[in-house]
């Protein structure tokens, strides 16, 4: 079974290793789709991850929902792999019997798998890459918002038809249509790590916003600034659970 890996990014210095650490582990192909990074990220992959593929995409410095939407929507289009994974670089595919459920997907091959979404919490960033992630940070916010449909079939599904955020999709199979079987895998979302650090980075992507994203409500949160994240972390504290075994 073959799966490739195609990964939107954005200035992700500090996440990259983790995510194509993981990433690397399962899939046979990893394509970075980066819009135009301007930290160390693509450094990162050139010197470290020389299998990676990189494809820039460009959206005039600013965010642009609609952009990147339609390129989630086409870019897995002539992968040949049995499976495709379509996420941003903070989107980790996880299980708690990983190899069970790869061998469950290569056994029943499903179109689509389903998806448990969590929002994953830390004060601090985990800057040990030579651990997984998932050693590090355990704790999470169940969010049905991120039962995102990041794992499919080429195979069998046509369009995927993704609505802006790729939260929620409307596929359209093929000819070939194949049941699906309950293959679950956790989406862990690894965005709200290093509350300080996120004040600033939610700042700067709100001075990216294009009008079109403003004018839609994409991306508010980043206007809503500190108190969006400060209402985060006040809810993980009161009710985040472990993940992670």
């Amino acid at each position: 079974m073959k799966i490739d890996a195609f990964i939107f990014c954005y200035n992700e210095e500090k996440m990259i290793r983790h995510t194509l650490n993981h990433y690397s582990k399962f899939c046979d192909k990893i394509t970075i789709m980066d819009n135009y990074s301007n930290d160390e990220t693509i450094s990162i992959i050139t010197n470290e991850y020389q299998n990676v593929k990189i494809i820039p995409f460009d959206t005039n410095n600013q965010c642009r929902e609609d952009i990147q939407t339609s390129l989630k929507n086409n870019c897995w289009k002539k992968s040949k792999a049995d499976y495709v994974i379509v996420c941003d670089m903070d989107e980790l595919l996880y299980s708690d019997n990983f190899s069970l459920e790869l061998e469950k997907l290569n056994k029943y091959k499903p179109s689509i798998c389903c998806m448990i979404g969590y929002e994953m919490y830390s004060n601090k960033f985990p800057t040990n890459y030579s651990k997984s992630i998932f050693e590090q940070i355990k704790y999470g916010v169940r969010n049905y918002r991120f039962d995102k449909t990041i794992i499919f079939s080429p195979k069998y599904v046509k369009e995927i038809n993704y609505d802006y955020g790729a939260h929620t999709c409307n596929p359209e199979l093929k000819n070939r249509y194949k049941k699906n079987q309950l293959i679950e895998f956790k989406l862990l979302h690894y965005k709200y790590l290093d509350r300080k650090a996120l004040i600033d980075k939610h700042k700067k992507y709100a001075c990216r916003l294009s009008e079109i994203n403003i004018k839609q409500s994409w991306g508010i949160e980043y206007q809503d600034g500190e108190n969006h994240i400060k209402n985060k972390f006040k809810k993980a504290k009161k009710h985040a659970f472990k993940i992670i075994p």
